[in-house]
């Protein structure tokens, strides 16, 4: 996709809503009780979580396009809070240190993606 087709997005109100709101659904998902969710591989679990950060990633490059560092830091440290918060605060779900490995690589996913589609012309 073309970094063209986006250009009216970048750091548009709209963007940075959607990106808070996704936060805002993540987290809930987070918390709620598993549902039966059909396991179709033993980690299908943690493709999800790579899956969800790298869209967060796109999505907040989306909103903030000048501050994907910070965005990255700040999403690596709210897939931390989720844990923690899924082990302290609910009797249904436990946190697990691996799920934060894949955030981390969701993160990353997500800027390589970036990196591959907003390359400048030399």
């Amino acid at each position: 996709m073309s970094l063209r087709l986006l250009t009216p997005l970048l750091a548009s109100p709209l963007a940075r809503g959607g990106f808070v709101a996704a936060l805002v659904v993540v987290f809930i998902l987070a918390m709620i009780p598993l549902s039966a969710v059909p396991m179709v591989v033993s980690f299908q679990d943690k493709i999800e979580h790579a899956l969800a950060f790298a869209a967060l990633m796109l999505m907040g490059w989306t909103g903030w396009p000048t501050r994907s560092g910070r965005i990255a830091a700040g999403l690596l440290a709210y897939g931390v809070l989720i844990e923690l918060c899924q082990h302290t605060l609910t009797t249904n779900r436990v946190g697990d240190p691996w799920d934060v490995v894949a955030d981390a690589a969701g993160i990353v996913i997500g800027g390589w993606v970036l990196r591959a589609t907003t390359t400048r012309p030399a």
